[in-house]
């Protein structure tokens, strides 16, 4: 029983980092490097509103993730083999 615990596991944690690169961040590391750029080239840019549009972005990629189905399934199993390991 422990086996199946540790395999399920093991898979659900493999499936949440997928879906949270698939539906949080999904490719933005790409272009990671021309966004710092452009925030240094723009520093004098009113610095609220670029703050605001970082937070926006990263409120938008939390809700995709929390919508996502496979956050869920993997939260299940990650639930279901801890309840497993402790019988």
């Amino acid at each position: 029983m422990q086996s199946l615990s540790d395999k399920i596991f093991m898979f659900s944690l493999i499936l949440l980092m997928v879906s949270v690169v698939i539906s949080g961040i999904g490719f933005q590391f790409v272009n990671w490097r021309s966004q710092v750029t452009d925030e240094l080239d723009g520093e004098t840019k009113d610095s609220s509103s670029r703050k605001k549009s970082v937070i926006d972005r990263q409120d938008k990629s939390l809700r995709r993730v929390l919508r996502s189905y496979l956050f869920w399934i993997s939260v299940a199993g990650i639930l279901v083999s801890i309840g497993l390991s402790l019988f």
